[in-house]
């Protein structure tokens, strides 16, 4: 059985509400992507998070070796419906242990994407500092539909005791309802924490509830705020460099920021290793839909297609691919990094040291 000390834990659904205030859900490609908590189990609070870019067999053995309590997997262990759990599937298992362990999954995956500060602004860092070196711009802009009378505010509170009393304030308040209630401790003494999801104006009036009781009021946080998205919102970015580099300088760049040795370079039609670069288009991940179509110099990503590579060095572009998790595992440090901060080192955040691409050069 999985063991911690929960009176030096963080309550799991405080940890999920900072993982959406960095990258909010609605960030996602929603036609297609699983992002947010995937597997909740029987706990509530958490002392150690183990960050992998892929949740392998390898991976979650790990986890339980190092007594892990959530795992925040870059990809979604769970991707499609699943219709049985059983043993002799190798995804089936890995989310069985999760459950008889008693480890949380959580899984951001393309909001991260599409964060300001996520995964593809840290694969920009390769070429300077952003304005002093290069200007960037998302390649695909984020429209957020507004829906009328869509809830657009989440709210966490700490109610002491059974806070049943308050409850019923809450419940009449117009526009505001309760999503969930979780047990917890809150000053060492038993407490509730409730998620209510709300208008703007409920915001208001939830915090006109709780002015004059400080103590309920400082636990009061909005973790949720679907904002207009701005213009560094978005997937992919495009790099304009201050200074022209070849394209050899470029590839160096990109080997030193991934930590490999070897990428894998197609060069443009005409062009040499020596040939001057302006503008970079950079995705992590698979690049082929981000990147079909935009004019630039290089395209930095992970993997493309085939013939996507064939189309792009025709129409002038050079195109350096580092396998696909390569552009992506490297930006875990930089959040592990961001977490630690906001925790003051109350939190274990561990790097898996089992997770790895699963291709390489032999």
């Amino acid at each position: 059985m999985n063991k911690f000390d929960e009176n030096n834990g963080i309550h799991l659904q405080t940890i999920v509400s900072e993982l959406k205030k960095f990258a909010p859900l609605y960030l996602a490609d929603e036609k297609w992507d699983n992002v947010g908590l995937l597997v909740e189990p029987d706990i509530s609070y958490i002392n150690t998070i183990l960050l992998t870019n892929d949740l392998t067999e390898p991976v979650i053995n790990e986890a339980i070796e190092k007594n892990v309590q959530l795992i925040i997997s870059y990809h979604p262990p769970i991707f499609s419906g699943m219709k049985r759990l059983i043993r002799s599937n190798w995804k089936d298992r890995i989310i069985l242990k999760c459950i008889e362990n008693r480890i949380a999954i959580y899984s951001p995956h393309t909001s991260w994407d599409g964060v300001e500060n996520g995964v593809n602004q840290w694969l920009t860092t390769a070429f300077g500092k952003v304005h002093d070196d290069f200007d960037v711009t998302p390649i695909e802009t984020l429209k957020m539909e507004q829906t009328p009378g869509k809830n657009q505010h989440i709210l966490t509170i700490v109610l002491p005791g059974t806070g049943e009393s308050i409850q019923r304030q809450l419940n009449d308040v117009s526009g505001a309802y309760i999503q969930s209630e979780t047990e917890c401790l809150h000053n060492n003494l038993p407490s509730k924490q409730l998620m209510v999801a709300c208008s703007k104006e409920a915001v208001i009036s939830i915090c006109n509830i709780f002015k004059d009781n400080i103590d309920i009021f400082k636990t009061i946080q909005i973790v949720d705020v679907q904002k207009p998205l701005d213009a560094n919102t978005g997937y992919g970015r495009l790099v304009e460099l201050k200074q022209t580099c070849t394209i050899s300088e470029i590839v160096e760049k990109v080997k030193n920021l991934t930590s490999l040795k070897y990428v894998r370079l197609a060069l443009a039609s005409g062009k040499s290793i020596t040939s001057s670069v302006r503008t970079i288009a950079v995705c992590a991940g698979s690049g082929s839909t981000v990147l079909s179509n935009v004019r630039a110099d290089i395209y930095f990503t992970g993997e493309m297609s085939h013939h996507a590579v064939l189309d792009a060095i025709h129409r002038g572009t050079t195109v350096i691919l580092c396998e696909h998790t390569n552009t992506e595992r490297g930006f875990l440090k930089q959040f592990r990094k961001y977490f630690m901060e906001i925790w003051e080192g109350k939190m274990n955040i561990i790097l898996s040291e089992k997770d790895k691409d699963p291709l390489e050069i032999v």
